[in-house]
């Protein structure tokens, strides 16, 4: 585009000396190209900063990692490479042996767990009941022994006296035997506390085990399609996270990434107007919104390790990105994961060099026509 207003320039400045009859001199020529200088230099900086085109785009989309948590030998597999599938469509199943018997070993640990709770249920409620008895019991006690003071207090005689010795001792066995039913009682309590902790523990391995089994079948989990799918009867799968089976490109969620110097990126803000043309579909304009200037850089990152970085080997190119979506979704959908084309960002306010960047932006679609 630079070479064309040069051209464009350089037209007017012939025309100038040709048809208007400027005289040809030094003074002339030196003007002819300061002026060049200013004018084009003038308008290539007002048109970067305005309208910014750039041709390193890529489109992006989220990349989902296919690797089952459990270790197991692949039995079925649903699915091909390069397959459209939905999120919860089963893609293949494992081997279920493994998996089942520690299901039903589980199970019966929690039935057994549960038989004990509902033993020392009961062996709790039966130590209410003695408690109940046992203080029944001192009840009737201390009423004999109160009575038998009272006939004390009427006459003394060897025989009263002997009497309220031994229901005195009643008593106190009495209050004894309601200690000792109490003290049980708090016994039976810690012990159906601990039942009830370890049906607690059976169920959470029984949990664990139903979703093991649960995870021999794999479903998608997003909606997508399969890439580098290498999922076959009798692969072993790993819960390591070493070794994937395959991917899947969720097929939303498309962004342009446009790679910019970081000073053309000075006005871009979110919601500019963006326009792109993609190299797979010559001559076609789609139309977009930037999100988000992402102003960051792995350059600016320094890696941990023992050895102080070398100040030579630290710098930057000058680039950040600008994250843009298309306005159209279905056609962001046709569009295969690292397109590359040019994308025009149009800052605001709209000015003239807006209409340079969309003449410009057209020239490339059209170029990509070209066999390049």
């Amino acid at each position: 585009m630079i070479a064309i207003i040069t051209a464009f320039y350089c037209a007017l400045v012939y025309a100038a000396f040709r048809v208007i009859k400027i005289p040809v001199r030094t003074s002339t020529i030196t003007a002819a190209i300061a002026g060049g200088v200013f004018i084009i230099g003038g308008i290539v900086i007002g048109w970067q900063g305005a309208a910014p085109v750039s041709k390193q785009i890529t489109l992006t989309r989220f990349i989902v990692t296919m690797n089952p948590d459990v270790k197991a030998l692949i039995k079925t597999v649903f699915a091909e490479p390069g397959q459209k599938v939905k999120k919860g469509d089963v893609l293949f199943e494992l081997e279920k042996g493994q998996f089942e018997g520690p299901v039903v070993q589980a199970a019966g640990q929690l039935n057994a767990a549960k038989r004990e709770v509902d033993r020392l249920q009961a062996a709790l409620e039966l130590a209410d009941a003695s408690i109940a008895q046992a203080v029944a019991k001192r009840e009737v006690a201390k009423s004999k022994r109160d009575a038998s003071e009272k006939l004390k207090a009427l006459g003394s005689s060897a025989v009263r006296e002997l009497r309220v010795f031994e229901q005195e001792r009643d008593f106190e066995a009495a209050q004894a035997a309601v200690a000792v039913a109490e003290a049980s009682k708090r016994e039976a309590k810690a012990a159906l506390a601990s039942g009830l902790a370890k049906v607690d523990s059976a169920q959470g391995q029984l949990d664990k085990a139903k979703d093991q089994l649960r995870h021999t079948s794999y479903k998608s989990p997003v909606d997508g399609i399969l890439l580098n799918w290498q999922a076959r009867p009798g692969t072993m799968t790993t819960s390591l996270g070493l070794s994937a089976v395959g991917t899947i490109m969720e097929t939303g969620h498309s962004h342009i990434l446009v790679v910019l110097p970081q000073n053309l990126l000075r006005n871009v803000a979110g919601g500019d107007p963006v326009e792109i043309a993609f190299k797979s579909k010559p001559g076609r304009i789609a139309t977009g919104k930037v999100l988000r200037v992402a102003n960051f850089t792995g350059e600016g990152q320094l890696a941990p390790k023992g050895t102080v970085p070398k100040a030579a080997t630290i710098g930057s190119e000058g680039f950040y990105t600008a994250v843009v979506k298309l306005d159209d979704e279905a056609y962001a959908e046709e569009l295969g994961l690292g397109e590359a084309g040019a994308a025009a960002i149009y800052t605001r306010p709209a000015g003239p060099f807006h209409v340079i960047s969309k003449i410009y932006l057209r020239v490339i679609s059209l170029s990509y026509y070209l066999p390049m």
